[in-house]
This record gives C-alpha cells, sequence and structure tokens, in this order.
C-alpha cells in the first residue's frame, strides 16, 4: 500500500504540467568586421519547455558544428577560434512567469553556455511560443578570442536571431 501511494504521488506530480517542444527553429549569427559582415545559420536546433504552476522553464541547444555560411573554409575557422571539438554546444536555459506566455514583445533572462562559459543576458522575444528573438554575445565574456583580418578584430558583440514554434 506504502509504494502504491508513493507512485500516485509520484505521477500525479507533473500531471498539470504543459511540455513543450521546439519544433522549427533555426539560430542565425551576425559577425561585424570593419570590411564585410558575415552571417551563419543553424537549422539544427532542439529545445524543451515545461510549465508547472506558475512559472515556465526552458533549455535549447545548438551544436556548434551545425552552423553554416556562405564559406567553408570560414566555417571550418570558426570550428576551430570556438574549440567545438572540446566545447561542441551552445546552451540557452531559463525561467520566466508563465503569464508571459500570451505576452507579445517580452524579454526574458536567459543563461547561455558557450565556449565553456555561462552568462546571462537579455532574449528578447515577439511571443514566446512562436515568432522571433533576438540576443546578444559578447565573445570575450565567453573567453573567444576574436578573429581579425588585416589586423583589425571583429566586433566583440554577435547578435543571434531565432526563428522557433514551440508546439505542446
Amino acid at each position: 500500500m506504502r509504494y502504491l501511494l508513493f507512485f500516485i504521488c509520484l505521477t500525479t506530480t507533473n500531471l498539470w504540467a504543459k511540455t513543450y517542444t521546439l519544433k522549427n527553429g533555426s539560430a542565425t549569427y551576425t559577425v561585424t568586421h570593419s570590411f564585410k559582415t558575415v552571417k551563419g545559420t543553424s537549422d539544427q536546433i532542439k529545445g524543451k519547455m515545461v510549465c508547472e504552476g506558475t512559472r515556465c522553464e526552458y533549455l535549447i541547444a545548438i551544436r556548434t558544428d551545425s552552423f553554416k555560411s556562405s564559406d567553408s573554409n570560414r566555417d571550418l575557422n570558426m570550428l576551430t577560434i570556438l574549440d567545438s571539438e572540446k566545447f561542441p554546444l551552445i546552451t540557452i536555459k531559463g525561467s520566466f512567469e508563465e503569464a508571459l506566455l500570451k505576452e507579445k514583445n517580452t524579454k526574458i533572462q536567459a543563461s547561455v553556455s558557450f565556449h565553456g562559459q555561462e552568462k546571462t543576458y537579455e532574449l528578447q522575444l515577439s511571443e514566446i511560443t512562436q515568432g522571433k528573438g533576438s540576443l546578444v554575445i559578447d565573445l570575450e565574456a565567453h573567453g573567444v578570442e576574436r578573429p581579425s583580418l588585416l589586423t583589425i578584430k571583429i566586433k566583440n558583440e554577435v547578435p543571434i536571431d531565432f526563428d522557433y514554434v514551440w508546439s505542446e
């Protein structure tokens, strides 16, 4: 009887939780140099969001080797600079009030793990469950040595734009 009661408590704990999966999504970084602007895109984004009570928690993962620009040599150089074998994933996680699911043009806190360093950023979203989002990564804060062209380094701030659809 005690085991049955324990099992019932265990299985009903998440009975009212809503679980969302990232069905479609892409992330595009923009690297800016005095002479050139480069974009690279990944459509290999995985994610899960669980809302229970009044809070939602989310986790998004993107493989560093899944970003592609228009130049395969540049892509290989990026993988070397980011030490992608040692740090194969970029993760974005956080939590927010469930009431924000209905809001438009909202901002939430995001903890970004990139190049072995975790930093907190503001994630701007058109809507939480689908739409567009953006955040700006600080390369030096994550210990990334900025590449240079003609002795001029790329900008330290790298915007990342997202398109996404979460579904229950």
